[in-house]
């Protein structure tokens, strides 16, 4: 049986590589002790757009493709919340509604978007580029109400309009349509931005992770992670069976759902008063747990025909 060696494999080959540059983040980040917000926007405001550009200009995934990764991974975020709001029902409100958005909002973009490239090459990284957009706009619409006070619809949507990942979708996506070309110096500028995105977001990963604090997860935390790294992939196998996904379609949808929580979720609790010491300690320990989590689960995925 060759579990156990072809999931030490992955851990070197696939996962050892992001987490070594998340630690670099979180070494450098303590040391000169950097600014988590304004490190994180470095990535998601600057770095990041230029990737989602890039690929969706170069995409040549069929849009009835990702319309079933899309409708996959809708499901899968459906039945993840209404699992969540069952093992959470006899909790306070807060605690409940922090417990779904620990389920529902994975990390789509520092630690998913790598690992999907080391594991499944371009193809797997177009793929999880898809999710990473889908995951942000219900980040910052639905997020808000679940892991603080509830923001105004106003306010959601002013995040989404200003979130510029969602405008370089949508211009790489006609650039793909037209079959447009960029001016060679910008094209270059979008190349060197590009290249950037994945390191910039595992440094600003461990930025944020030593920014964190000590963990002292309860209960509470402790059900948060299980959701997300145990039920979170077979919610989201279930989901991609379910609507007929199959290979790296499915691969990809089922890394995404056993994804540890994402960092920003802890950011959002704090910024709109909700349960942050919860939603923080579910992070920090869904995050370390999946360095043994994630080798295992792409054991399984690698194989899927």
């Amino acid at each position: 049986m060759r579990l156990v060696p072809d999931a030490l494999a992955l851990l070197l080959d696939v996962v050892a590589p992001v987490f070594l540059v998340i630690l670099v983040g979180g070494v450098v980040g303590r040391r000169f002790a950097l600014e988590v917000r304004h490190v994180n926007r470095l990535a998601l405001y600057a770095a990041v757009p230029a990737l989602a550009f890039r690929t969706l200009a170069n995409l040549e995934l069929a849009a009835g493709e990702a319309g079933r990764l899309l409708a996959a991974y809708a499901l899968y975020l459906t039945a993840a919340a209404a699992v969540a709001a069952l093992v959470g029902a006899r909790w306070p409100g807060p605690a409940r509604r922090a417990l779904v958005g620990t389920s529902l909002l994975g990390n789509a973009a520092n630690l998913n978007l790598p690992v999907a490239l080391f594991a499944f090459g371009p193809a797997g990284l177009d793929r999880a580029l898809i999710l990473f957009v889908a995951t942000s706009l219900a980040m910052y619409t639905v997020g808000p109400a679940l892991l603080g006070r509830a923001a105004s619809p106003g306010r959601a949507l002013r995040t989404v309009v200003a979130f510029p990942v969602a405008w370089a979708v949508a211009a790489g996506a006609v650039a793909n349509v037209a079959s447009a070309t960029l001016p060679l110096p910008i094209e270059r500028a979008v190349d060197l931005l590009a290249d950037a995105a994945i390191p910039m977001v595992l440094l600003a990963l461990g930025v944020q992770l030593a920014a964190a604090g000590r963990l002292r997860p309860d209960g509470r935390a402790w059900t948060g992670v299980g959701l997300k790294l145990i039920a979170g992939p077979a919610l989201a196998a279930g989901a991609g069976l379910a609507l007929g996904l199959g290979g790296l379609d499915l691969a990809v949808l089922v890394l995404m759902g056993g994804m540890p929580t994402a960092v920003n979720a802890a950011m959002l609790a704090i910024e709109f008063g909700g349960e942050a010491r919860q939603v923080s300690d579910t992070v920090v320990a869904a995050t370390a747990l999946s360095l043994i989590a994630l080798p295992l689960l792409l054991t399984v995925l690698v194989r899927l025909p």
